[in-house]
C-alpha cells in the first residue's frame, strides 16, 4: 500500500508549487538583465562581466553540497532554514543591482561578492523546498502534477522576472536617473520573490514529513557524495543537467543581443517576446505532464527536446530580422526550456527513492542539491562562454552599428550553439535508465521495506541501482 500524506492537502499543494516563484523571479532576471546590466549600465569589460558571474556562481556550487548535506540532519528544521534563504535572495537581489562607480577592480570585487552572497542564498532556500516535495509524498503521478502545477504558475514567474524589469525601470525612469531605476526596479522584483516564499512557507510548514525505510543518517560529507555518485543513473543525469542548462544560459544572455542588434529593435521588446514563454509554459507544462502520467517522463521530455532542436534548424536557415522571427526564436528555445523544468526535479525524485533502495538512507537534501550544483556549473560556464564568445565574434559596446561578422555570431550562438547544447542534452536523457515502470517497481520495492521486510529486493530495480 502506498505511502499517502493526508495532510498534503490540494490548497497547501497549491502553496507549495507557488513558492517555485521565489527562485525562478530571481534566476530569470539575473540571467536575463545580469550581463546586460553590467556591459551596457555599469560599463564592464564583456569577458570581466562573464567571469564575475562564473565566480560568483561556482562559489555558491561550493557550498551547495554543505547546505544539501545539513539539510538532512535530523536537528535542522529545514522549513525554516527555506524561510531565511528566500527572504535573504530577495535583499541580495536588489543589491546586485546597484551602480557602483570606480574602476574595473572595484566593480568587479562588489558585484562578484554580492552576487555570490545572492546565489548563495538561493540555494539554501532552493534545496529544502524541491527536497520537501519528495519528502511529502512519493506518488509517481502525483509528484509529476505537483511539478506540473507549479510550471505553470511558472508562466507568470518567467515573465516577472524576464519581462517585469525593463517595465519597472522604464516606469521609475520617468522621475529618476536610470541607474537608479535599475536599483529600484531589482528590488521590487526581489519583493515579489519574497512574498512567494512567504506563501509557501506559511502553507507546509504543518506538513509532516513521510516515514521512510531507512537507517539513521550518520555518513559524513565525502561519504555521503561519494555514496550518491555511485549511483548508476548519475552518469547520466548529470550531464543532462549541464548540458541543456549551458545551452540555457547562454540562450537567455544572448536574447537581448539578438534583439538589439541582429534584429535592431529596441531592449523593451523583451517584454513582448517574453510572453512566447509564458504562452510555452502555459500550453506545454499540461500537455507534457499528461503525457508523462499516461505514458512516461523521459518521453515527455524527449519529445520537447526534438520539436526545439528541429526548430533551431529551421530559424538559423530563416535568418532572424524582425520582430517575428524574436518570437519564433523564444518559442522554440521555450519548448525544450518546458520540457526540462517541468520534470528536472522529479528526476532527482528518482534518485532519492534509488538511494533509500540501495543504502538505506533519506538523504533528500543531499540528492537534491545535486541538480543545483551542476545547475549552477552550467549556467555559471554559460555565461561565461556567452562573455567569451562576444569578445571573440567583436562585439564592442560602445558601438550602436556592429560589424557583418558580429551579427553572424551572435545569430549562430542563438541557434547552433544553443541548439547542439540541447542535442548533447537529448542524447543523455535518452541514456537515462530509470522510466515509469522501473520507479513503479522501486516505490513499491520500497513500500515493503516500510513495512517491514527490509530485505526485499527486485531483480529490475537491482540492475540500475
Amino acid at each position: 500500500m502506498k505511502s499517502k500524506n493526508t495532510q498534503l492537502t490540494p490548497l497547501r499543494k497549491l502553496g507549495y508549487e507557488a513558492g517555485l516563484g521565489a527562485e525562478s523571479i530571481v534566476y530569470n532576471m539575473f540571467y536575463v538583465f545580469f550581463m546586460l546590466f553590467l556591459t551596457t549600465i555599469v560599463g564592464v569589460n564583456p569577458a570581466l562581466a562573464g567571469t564575475i558571474s562564473l565566480i560568483s556562481v561556482c562559489v555558491d556550487a561550493i557550498t551547495d553540497p554543505l547546505i544539501g548535506w545539513l539539510c538532512d540532519k535530523p536537528n535542522v528544521n529545514t522549513k525554516k532554514l527555506m524561510l531565511v534563504g528566500g527572504v535573504l535572495t530577495g535583499i541580495f537581489l536588489g543589491l546586485t543591482f546597484i551602480v557602483v562607480p570606480g574602476s574595473q577592480g572595484i566593480k568587479f570585487v562588489y558585484y562578484t561578492v554580492i552576487s555570490s552572497l545572492m546565489w548563495v542564498s538561493y540555494t539554501t532556500f532552493c534545496i529544502p523546498y524541491y527536497a520537501c516535495c519528495a519528502q511529502m509524498t512519493d506518488d509517481y503521478d502525483e509528484l509529476t502534477k505537483i511539478r506540473g502545477v507549479s510550471q505553470m504558475m511558472n508562466a507568470f514567474f518567467i515573465y516577472c522576472g524576464a519581462a517585469l524589469p525593463t517595465v519597472f525601470v522604464g516606469v521609475y525612469a520617468g522621475f529618476m536617473p536610470e541607474t537608479t531605476a535599475w536599483t529600484i526596479a531589482a528590488f521590487t522584483i526581489g519583493a515579489l520573490s519574497i512574498l512567494f516564499g512567504l506563501i509557501n512557507y506559511f502553507s507546509i510548514r504543518n506538513v509532516k514529513f513521510i516515514e521512510k525505510a531507512t537507517t539513521e543518517h550518520t555518513d559524513g560529507l565525502i561519504r555521503t557524495y561519494v555514496d550518491l555518485l555511485k549511483l548508476k543513473p548519475m552518469k547520466w543525469f548529470i550531464p543532462w543537467v549541464f548540458f541543456i542548462l549551458f545551452g540555457k544560459a547562454i540562450a537567455t544572455a544572448n536574447v537581448e543581443y539578438v534583439i538589439i542588434y541582429t534584429a535592431g529593435l529596441p531592449a523593451s521588446v523583451i517584454a513582448q517576446t517574453s510572453a512566447t514563454t509564458v504562452v510555452c509554459f502555459l500550453v506545454g507544462a499540461p500537455i507534457l505532464t499528461l503525457v508523462a502520467t499516461k505514458w512516461d517522463r523521459k518521453n515527455a521530455v524527449i519529445i520537447g527536446y526534438v520539436i526545439s532542436i528541429v526548430c533551431l534548424i529551421g530559424v538559423k536557415i530563416m535568418g532572424i530580422d524582425s520582430l517575428m522571427d524574436i518570437f519564433i526564436l523564444q518559442g522554440v528555445t521555450g519548448i525544450a526550456t518546458v520540457a526540462f523544468w517541468v520534470f528536472f526535479y522529479d528526476f532527482s525524485y528518482d534518485l532519492i527513492e534509488l538511494d533509500e533502495y540501495k543504502n538505506h538512507k533519506n538523504r533528500a537534501g543531499a540528492i537534491t542539491s545535486f541538480p543545483q550544483l551542476v545547475q549552477k556549473f552550467g549556467n555559471a560556464v554559460g555565461l561565461q562562454m556567452m562573455g567569451i564568445m562576444l569578445a571573440a565574434i567583436g562585439f564592442d559596446a560602445s558601438k550602436e552599428v556592429q560589424s557583418i561578422e558580429t551579427l553572424v555570431g551572435i545569430e549562430n550562438i542563438a541557434t547552433l550553439l544553443v541548439g547542439g547544447c540541447m542535442l548533447l542534452s537529448l542524447l543523455c536523457i535518452i541514456k537515462y535508465p530509470v522510466n515509469k515502470g522501473i520507479y513503479e517497481k522501486l516505490q513499491a520495492a520500497n513500500e515493503k521495506r516500510r513495512a517491514g521486510d527490509m530485505d526485499f529486493t527486485d531483480p529490475d530495480v537491482d540492475k540500475i541501482v
